[in-house]
């Protein structure tokens, strides 16, 4: 794979239906592996406010190498976009459809991925600090679930048909299970969850604009589109696993793509590294997407749903994917 530009644009997509005067959503992606944060954040939100054309933001997500994930780069954000409604988290890599970093090895240096959301959707962030768990390691994440659950189910409950969950922070492996049963305990089960771990207590996420430790965000998007989901796990195969998890996501989600969730494991990028195919792994996501826009980050834990309608599972050494299609 030749070298990236440090300034690369990423194309989206953007489909409206013809009765709305805003489409159901609208997407926007950007990267940058500029090595300052402030020039990399403000090269990334361009390119992602520019792929958003006309429609407003609503909320910005920022995946992040993790040397990069501080003040700066927030400032570098929202010098486009509304500092409020910037979240986000640290990570090995993001995961982009120009590149996931595979030049940089496994915990890469210098990586920039932004995701802007508008449209007519219902979009509603949520998020709450579990902190540095020192007694009942899961009652507390249970609890932590319970909250942001409690914090979205008035939302869940008056929104259309169609939601999803996107979810990240302190939510490592071993400790996501205990989450998300909090989380789908209060929300309820009608909505797909898919997303994956920064780390433990000492990872970095951004709250409304805001760079804090040891806390889990919540993103429920609601509206006139369809989510198809898919979960995969195993060692043997490993661009295989990736390949069925997001196939599953496209099949169920049908209708016309608009953007692509893929949320990868950490271990999983250094065994694909081992064998020589991180690389693929990503040619393999890009012609299963076939130009349209995918968004995730390698983490520490996997949260994903194996199919509409299943209990979402917190899993580790796993793809979770989604794809959200307007009908």
């Amino acid at each position: 794979m030749s070298r990236m530009n440090p300034m690369i644009a990423i194309a989206s997509l953007t489909l409206a239906a013809a009765c709305h005067a805003e489409p159901p959503l609208a997407v926007g992606v950007g990267q940058s592996s500029e090595p300052d944060t402030r020039k990399a954040g403000a090269a990334a939100a361009l390119a992602a406010k520019t792929a958003l054309g006309a429609t407003p933001a609503k909320v910005v997500v920022v995946f992040a190498a993790r040397r990069q994930l501080d003040t700066n780069l927030v400032a570098g954000v929202a010098s486009h976009f509304d500092k409020t409604i910037i979240t986000g988290c640290e990570g090995y890599s993001p995961l982009t459809p120009a590149s996931n970093f595979a030049d940089q090895g496994h915990g890469i240096k210098n990586g920039i991925a932004v995701m802007a959301l508008g449209g007519e959707a219902t979009i509603r962030v949520v998020s709450a600090e579990v902190g540095n768990v020192k007694g009942n390691r899961k009652q507390a994440f249970l609890d932590n679930g319970r909250a942001l659950g409690a914090a979205l189910k008035a939302s869940l409950s008056t929104a259309p048909q169609s939601r999803m969950i996107i979810t990240f922070g302190n939510q490592h492996v071993g400790d996501n299970q205990g989450f998300v049963d909090g989380l789908c305990e209060a929300a309820g089960t009608s909505a797909i969850v898919v997303g994956a771990a920064a780390g433990g207590p000492e990872s970095r996420e951004i709250v409304r604009g805001e760079v804090v430790r040891g806390h889990n965000v919540a993103i429920l998007l609601a509206g006139d589109f369809k989510v198809g989901t898919g979960l995969a796990g195993g060692k043997q195969d490993l661009v295989g696993v990736t390949r069925t998890a997001l196939t599953k996501a496209l099949e169920t989600a049908g209708g016309t793509p608009v953007i692509g969730l893929v949320f990868d494991c950490g271990g999983r990028r250094g065994e694909l590294i081992k064998q020589g195919i991180l690389a693929a792994e990503h040619q393999a996501i890009q012609k299963l997407m076939d130009k349209v826009p995918f968004f995730g980050f390698y983490g520490g834990g996997e949260i994903g749903t194996a199919a509409a309608g299943e209990a979402p599972k917190g899993v580790g050494f796993s793809v979770a994917a989604a794809v959200i299609s307007v009908r």
